[in-house]
């Protein structure tokens, strides 16, 4: 038994590898990318999980992978260049089968489990997801503003960033009351923020950027505050790194 779930982190990388070049080189099979990104791919994460559904873990760590594939599936539809194309689909399989492999080890090979590793790749995840998202959401409302006006992915964006926020800081083995207070006030303001972006002249991916680099600062305080772990060489640290990473997206951006 344990043989196959062994199996699963690469059955999964390979349904999702499968998925995603479906979609680039046969992009008429939509029918076929979708069943193996959200039928096959979800039902092999469960089954690694031990179909568990009473246990909020199970609805988690099921999640969190499961929001970077519709998020970069979403992005993917906006995107022109094959070659991004490939390089987000290889981002996404690397990304969810490396979570796979550490799930596999913390459920039925714990002895071999790295602490924190779930932890980390789940902070990767959400600030990857949440570039991948908000890139698709913007995009859709800027190329089809008649039937996505700007208040319907504020919405999504919102509920979006607050349940990955609040899986997030549940990773981190931070209390649901206390996480979900700081995930309500992180999807408040990051939705403020995609709000704010979105008048910028610049492009979708532009703005999915800057967006990104601030859930990085958000998430980074937040889990550093509640973990008692917050100083101001941690302060400065993620202010530097993002006022860096800031002024290399909007001085390489093209101004509309």
């Amino acid at each position: 038994m344990i043989l196959l779930h062994r199996l699963t982190p690469f059955a999964l990388a390979s349904v999702l590898a499968a998925g995603f070049a479906t979609l680039i080189l046969a992009p008429r099979s939509l029918l076929v990318a979708v069943l193996l990104l959200f039928v096959i791919a979800p039902l092999l994460l469960a089954r690694l999980l031990l179909w568990d559904f009473k246990r909020p873990a199970f609805w988690v760590f099921l999640g969190v992978p499961m929001f970077m594939v519709a998020s970069a599936f979403l992005f993917f539809l906006f995107l022109e260049s094959d070659a991004g194309k490939w390089l987000l689909a290889l981002s996404v399989v690397v990304s969810v089968g490396l979570y796979a492999e550490n799930l596999f080890t913390f459920y039925h090979l714990p002895s071999a489990y790295q602490a924190y590793s779930l932890e980390y790749l789940s902070l990767v995840i959400a600030i990857a997801s949440g570039f991948f998202f908000t890139a698709g959401a913007n995009g859709a409302h800027l190329f089809l503003p008649d039937y996505v006006p700007l208040w319907m992915p504020t919405i999504i964006v919102f509920i979006a960033t607050f349940l990955s926020t609040l899986a997030m800081f549940w990773v981190s083995k931070v209390g649901f009351e206390t996480g979900r207070r700081y995930a309500f006030g992180g999807a408040l303001l990051m939705t403020e923020l995609f709000v704010a972006l979105s008048f910028l002249p610049t492009s979708f991916v532009t703005n999915a950027g800057a967006y990104a680099i601030f859930l990085y600062v958000y998430l980074g305080l937040m889990r550093a505050h509640v973990l008692e772990k917050l100083s101001k060489q941690v302060v400065r640290r993620y202010a530097l790194t993002a006022a860096l990473l800031l002024a290399i997206i909007f001085l390489s951006a093209k101004w509309l």
